[in-house]
């Protein structure tokens, strides 16, 4: 039965008669006759109409040199910074980057640092025992006395000392390393603890920290770990230590790298200078936990005339939350926010992640860290690393810091994401974390997305764009 199209409408012939009238008369002269078949459509390019048959699910219809035609849709091809996706405020839809590269590595400053010109915060002396002097500006330690069971330590406070990373640093120098004739426990500890009036040789609570102990035949270097009272250790004999080591200053560094690690390096000259034997580790417990005083506690059972240890310990450093005073770029994607990278003071200070490959995606999570001081970030994506694209221009004021924050773009597949310091003065950047949200499946481009883009320079956090 003919379909008479009046108003110049689109003609369907679903008789397939291919005589159509146009308003009852005779076919337009600029009409074609087209034969349906099941399914197919009819579209035009502005001159021509063309039948153009089903396709198959999931394809893509495209526009290539005027001719409209159906494409087998590509994972993560879909309308590209077109769409937006729903806000994900669950970090564990986020995802861990496989590597950072960083424009810098900044150094911290530390959480606490004394060079013993004062004794504020310091617990009594015991005197000739372990006290503070200073008029020369050092801690002073005589372990030459039988019976000896004494500290001094430093309050950080409760909570205050991480139970997953920290650094302390101090010289050493040893006026006195004689051995002891008696061969019996006579030892000089550094370390953190949890017991705020630690007594005897294993304490009461928890400890990590490194001792030397001159013996009958050789200086004991122990480095251990005391969980309750018992006591896990690294003892080597005049490692790094010996009777030898005296007259020189030292520079040792105690460090949980981990909550189950703990090592101690010894250097001279400097932290940078040459190490001094091997590195002592020892396999710590993540139950040692809450070591909030920095303590140097002295203990002796007999010593026979005049044998054991004297000198003095000076410019302690302790930094809370880290092993390490110079930051690296991987320390913004360990999955720990007590952890941070910190860049040097300069221009334009940023950091890159590497996803592997790239993804689908829409959100970007950025634990922000107070120490920065630049004013304004860019998102910024790329497949190769080399030529970035904004996504987002975000104020820093407007973050967050010390949470986490979720940032939204326009959907796009990437495999780098940079976030740079745009303010164009010489700032520091400093971040806890970054993560990208998890790749972004077809079915949830198809059913979840909105129409509104997010602008690259919209500077807030706003939900704008579903």
């Amino acid at each position: 039965m003919p379909f008479n199209g009046g108003g110049g409408g689109v003609l369907t012939n679903h008789t397939h008669d291919p005589a159509i009238p146009r308003d009852g008369g005779a076919l337009a002269s600029n009409a074609t006759s087209f034969g349906l078949a099941n399914q197919s459509i009819l579209v035009s390019d502005g001159v021509n109409v063309q039948e153009l048959g089903i396709g198959s699910d999931g394809d893509n219809l495209t526009n290539v040199a005027g001719a409209l035609s159906w494409e087998a849709h590509v994972a993560g091809d879909v309308l590209a910074s077109n769409l937006v996706m729903a806000n994900s405020t669950t970090i564990g839809d986020y995802t861990q980057p496989t590597s950072a590269t960083c424009s810098s590595a900044g150094t911290f400053t530390p959480t606490y640092e004394t060079d013993f010109s004062t004794n504020t915060g310091w617990s009594a002396d015991v005197a000739g025992i372990v006290e503070i002097n200073t008029g020369a500006n050092r801690l002073d330690f005589d372990l030459t006395v039988s019976s000896t069971d004494a500290f001094i330590n430093y309050d950080m406070g409760a909570g205050n000392v991480s139970d997953t990373a920290w650094l302390l640093r101090y010289e050493c120098y040893w006026s006195k390393m004689d051995l002891n004739a008696a061969d019996d426990t006579n030892r000089v500890y550094v370390g953190c603890y949890s017991d705020a009036s630690p007594s005897g040789i294993y304490p009461a609570g928890d400890a990590l920290r490194y001792s030397t102990s001159p013996e009958a035949a050789a200086v004991g270097n122990v480095l251990g770990s005391v969980n309750g009272g018992t006591e896990t250790k690294d003892d080597q004999n005049d490692d790094p230590f010996s009777s030898a080591s005296t007259g020189t200053t030292y520079y040792i560094e105690i460090k949980r790298v981990s909550p189950t690690s703990l090592e101690m390096r010894a250097y001279t000259g400097s932290f940078a200078g040459a190490q001094v034997g091997t590195t002592m580790t020892v396999a710590t417990s993540a139950a040692v936990t809450a070591c909030q005083y920095i303590t140097v506690n002295l203990f002796a059972g007999t010593i026979t005339g005049g044998d054991g240890q004297q000198g003095f310990i000076s410019n302690l450093q302790f930094w809370n939350g880290m092993s390490s005073p110079t930051s690296t770029c991987a320390d913004a994607i360990d999955d720990d926010v007590s952890t941070s990278w910190k860049s040097s003071s300069e221009v334009n200070p940023n950091i890159y992640v590497d996803m592997a490959s790239a993804t689908t995606t829409s959100n970007l999570a950025l634990y922000p860290n107070p120490g920065t001081t630049e004013t304004e970030i860019k998102i910024q994506s790329s497949s190769d690393a080399i030529a970035w694209t904004d996504e987002r221009t975000i104020t820093w004021s407007n973050l967050t810091e010390s949470a986490w924050n979720y940032i939204r773009f326009n959907l796009l597949a990437a495999r780098y994401w940079r976030i740079y310091g745009s303010s164009g003065d010489a700032s520091i950047l400093q971040i806890d974390e970054i993560k990208v949200l998890d790749a972004v499946s077809d079915a949830d481009v198809r059913n979840l997305h909105g129409h509104i883009p997010i602008s690259s320079s919209d500077t807030s956090l706003n939900n704008a764009g579903v």
